[in-house]
């Protein structure tokens, strides 16, 4: 197993919170199981508790043991056209501070083999949060994160630090009709569902 997997890991399971790459920009990342570390990224980052954040899973069967999902199929071949990060209703064993003042939990897999990897050797998913202070700019490489942030975290993964992002994923929420509502746009997709 490498080893920014194994020192990550070691963090996380001893809730710890870490600031690493994911398929989109940079984030702050924790157990999302556990309370004490998703507490940790809200005072990291000074955001308010009823704003939800964006949990990261290494497969959708992953992600069923947290949500009840429709659809599978469809939710993986949409998610691989762009990052995308689709909402769920009625989340269970996921820390109370992840889904804000909402019944509703984020969940995207990351189209990046580090973090499938990370989650795995986890055997659960994280929280990823962009790495800024609340309402400040979202920096779009490693070299734009303030050391409010970087001096905050127990770990920094040193993996992909030249890596430039240009945007964060966008968000679904699945209807019960089987349209989608889109709640943010991803500004670099060539193609828009509808």
């Amino acid at each position: 197993m490498n080893n920014e997997i194994i020192n990550a890991v070691n963090v996380l399971k001893f809730e710890g919170t870490i600031l690493c790459p994911t398929d989109t920009i940079w984030g702050i990342g924790c157990d999302a199981l556990s309370d004490i570390a998703v507490e940790k990224i809200f005072k990291i980052k000074k955001r308010e508790y009823s704003k939800s954040l964006i949990c990261l899973a290494s497969s959708f069967k992953m992600i069923e043991e947290y949500v009840s999902i429709r659809e599978v199929d469809k939710l993986e071949n949409i998610s691989k056209e762009v990052p995308t990060t689709f909402i769920f209703d009625n989340p269970k064993k996921i820390s109370k501070y992840v889904t804000g003042d909402k019944n509703s939990i984020a969940f995207r897999v990351p189209n990046n083999d580090f973090c499938i990897d990370l989650i795995e050797s986890l055997g659960r998913p994280i929280v990823s949060s962009s790495a800024n202070l609340s309402g400040e700019k979202i920096p779009l490489n490693f070299s734009e994160i303030t050391s409010k942030i970087k001096n905050n975290v127990d770990y920094i993964v040193k993996h992909e630090k030249n890596k430039n992002s240009y945007s964060s994923s966008r968000i679904l929420k699945l209807q019960e009709d089987g349209s989608f509502l889109t709640l943010r746009w991803n500004h670099t997709q060539k193609k828009y569902l509808m």
